[in-house]
């Protein structure tokens, strides 16, 4: 391992080649993990009629501009709609890659990348470490990585840059922030993709306290001299930090500091007449889709505003998000405040109607045992099972499986031990029909009395949600 807190700034402008598109996800880098998991991931429709993920469950999902169209291992060609928004691959950046079945971290949880951290002390609130990754490093997944540790003032905001410093032009830093447990709070890959494919972080921290800092490289195997800086941030940035702070600590605020959060985001919005940037239209959504849980009527005031300051953009790519909000909001105009019946035959041969639960809080999981973001959500949902059954509540699985993985999808519940009934697979598809299904995971929350209460209920959302509405008098 080499290196030194003293080294040149080397950049150059690079420009990445188009990636080859794939029928399966890849398996790098990890899913970020976070308020924003609550989005679902990219589902295309197979003419056979079932689905298969291609993106994985991020901070916010996004669209291919345009009709993509992808071969798979049966020469079927695929097609993904497009939100007229291919900007917003601005919303995953390098999260959109997720292996099959990997382990989502959460709060609290072991970071992946495991190796003896390197101390970084900031002087004047600075500091630069020049060093290598090579064979000789840690990896994870076939990918060389270098762990740091920083200290970190609470409420302060900062810059941390991982550059190209060799030779490779194509070398492609990945850069994580995590705190000191090991959750994952931030990643970046490409900073600016049309100058270089160097990786850039501005982070307001939340506490004061040790984080953890992830040097690695997008392409596995990739070995290259770097340099890694930490440096307070430019008042611009500092803005665009708070801003984003706001946004990604929604969920925790009061119901009068979510008023004012929505309030300020709007008039900032606003305020920049017409001149969003892609960053400042990501996080105007992520806000949107927050207030789902708060009631139609603050989702449709707030998808509503947001969308018509969009709309405005320069940017025809950002403008091109407002069809995305007015599209989600159409779905929770359809859904929420009412009924969402279920019935069908379980794997093990029972009948089940979503009736004999009702006085019970119910989460139906639209999912499938080949769906990484699903397999990934199901220790959330164990935990929030072991919590709250007791309680009042209860979960029935849908299963978007392949015709004829019957076999497949038992041994998988058995093996797993799943404690909730799951419908079987010919059941479950016209489910996915009647209610649109073209994205999995698909969680429906609804309350004691049968009603829809979120989409999106993942995560920290999920326990944030019961632990509400199991507290509400039947």
């Amino acid at each position: 391992m080499r290196g030194t807190t003293s080294g040149t700034r080397a950049s150059s402008a690079r420009r990445r080649k188009p990636a080859p598109i794939v029928s399966s996800p890849p398996a790098w880098p990890p899913a970020r993990p976070g308020r924003s998991s609550s989005m679902s991931p990219l589902i295309l429709p197979r003419s056979e009629g079932y689905y298969e993920s291609v993106l994985s469950n991020t901070t916010v999902v996004a669209f291919i501009q345009g009709v993509v169209p992808m071969l798979n291992r049966r020469r079927i060609w695929l097609t993904a709609v497009s939100l007229g928004l291919g900007c917003l691959a601005l919303l995953v950046s390098a999260q959109a890659f997720v292996t099959a079945g990997e382990k989502k971290a959460d709060a609290g949880s072991a970071s992946r990348f495991k190796a003896k951290p390197i101390e970084l002390v900031p002087k004047g609130g600075k500091v630069t470490y020049a060093g290598e990754l090579t064979g000789e490093d840690a990896k994870f997944q076939n990918h060389y990585f270098k762990v740091f540790t920083v200290q970190l003032e609470k409420g302060k905001v900062y810059r941390i840059d991982h550059k190209n410093a060799g030779d490779d032009p194509k070398f492609d830093p990945l850069l994580f922030l995590e705190d000191v447990g090991g959750a994952q709070l931030e990643m970046n890959d490409d900073a600016d993709p049309v100058k270089s494919l160097d990786s850039q972080v501005i982070y307001k921290a939340a506490k004061t306290g040790t984080y953890r800092i992830i040097a690695t490289s997008l392409i596995a195997q990739q070995t290259s001299k770097f340099t890694l800086e930490l440096a307070p941030a430019s008042p611009a940035e500092s803005a665009s930090a708070e801003f984003k702070f706001r946004i990604t600590n929604y969920a925790d605020a009061s119901p009068v500091e979510r008023k004012k959060v929505i309030q300020k985001v709007t008039k900032q919005l606003a305020d920049k007449a017409g001149k969003i940037s892609i960053a400042d239209a990501q996080l105007a959504i992520q806000l949107a889709m927050q207030t789902d849980d708060d009631g139609i009527a603050t989702a449709r005031e707030t998808y509503g505003a947001i969308s018509k300051i969009l709309a405005g953009a320069e940017n025809m790519q950002v403008a091109g998000a407002s069809k995305f909000l007015e599209s989600e909001l159409n779905k929770l105009e359809k859904y929420l405040g009412k009924g969402f019946p279920i019935t069908g035959k379980t794997v093990d041969g029972k009948e089940f109607d979503l009736k004999s639960l009702k006085g019970k809080v119910v989460l139906i999981d639209f999912w499938a045992t080949w769906c990484g973001p699903c397999i990934a959500e199901l220790p959330n949902m164990e935990i929030a099972y072991k919590k709250y059954h007791g309680k009042g509540f209860d979960i029935i699985a849908i299963s978007l499986d392949r015709p004829g993985d019957d076999e497949k999808l038992s041994k998988f519940i058995e093996n797993r031990k799943m404690p909730w009934p799951c419908i079987n697979i010919e059941d479950s598809r016209p489910l996915a029909t009647k209610y649109a299904v073209n994205s999995i995971p698909f969680p429906v929350l609804v309350d004691r009395s049968g009603n829809v209460v979120s989409l999106r209920a993942r995560g920290p959302q999920l326990d944030r949600l019961l632990e509400r509405l199991l507290a509400e008098k039947k």
